[in-house]
């Protein structure tokens, strides 16, 4: 086949395609189940709010190491260990994207008390509002009275912080080079 495209990575484009990719969902005969990472404890190893009501420590699968990054409140899709009496850890085989864990809620996959979005919970009584007028001192009305003043003026009669002399800025500057 011709390199009609130009450059040699031309084959690249044919191997993107842009279609929606299949959801997984859980095996009850697999003894799977969906979950919220609530924390990372490191090697690997998470802890889990499973969507049965257990909290339970998750363990990466090894074709997901080093591959898919999972990080606090992400949906995970684990399986439960069964070689185990302790039924307190499982292995996280799929971490679902944004969107894939919507498309699951609505499609009525997790429990209604499952609330994807707490971290954004903000109530109206949460505003805090704060009064800065409420001081009784008079300092703070002698510089406000300053202010005003200062407007007035032009600002070369200004007078400045560390001198004061309230004269002619530039009546100064002339006395000066008149002396030369």
């Amino acid at each position: 086949m011709p390199n009609a495209k130009g450059g040699k990575k031309f084959k690249k484009g044919k191997k993107q395609t842009f279609h929606e990719k299949a959801l997984i969902y859980k095996d009850p005969k697999e003894d799977q189940e969906y979950g919220k990472v609530m924390r990372a404890m490191g090697n690997g190893r998470f802890e889990v709010q499973c969507f049965d009501g257990k909290t339970r420590t998750g363990i990466l699968a090894g074709n997901m190491r080093k591959r898919i990054w999972v990080n606090k409140d992400d949906i995970i899709l684990f399986s439960k260990w069964e070689f185990t009496t302790d039924d307190d850890k499982c292995s996280i085989i799929h971490k679902y994207d944004i969107d894939e864990s919507k498309r699951l809620q609505k499609e009525g996959e997790f429990p209604d008390t499952v609330n994807l979005d707490e971290e954004n919970t903000f109530d109206a009584g949460d505003n805090f509002t704060f009064d800065y007028g409420s001081g009784s001192d008079s300092s703070d009305e002698d510089d406000i009275n300053d202010e005003e003043k200062d407007k007035d003026k032009p600002w070369w009669k200004t007078q400045y912080k560390d001198t004061n002399d309230n004269s002619d800025v530039w009546q100064s500057e002339k006395i000066n080079l008149d002396d030369i």
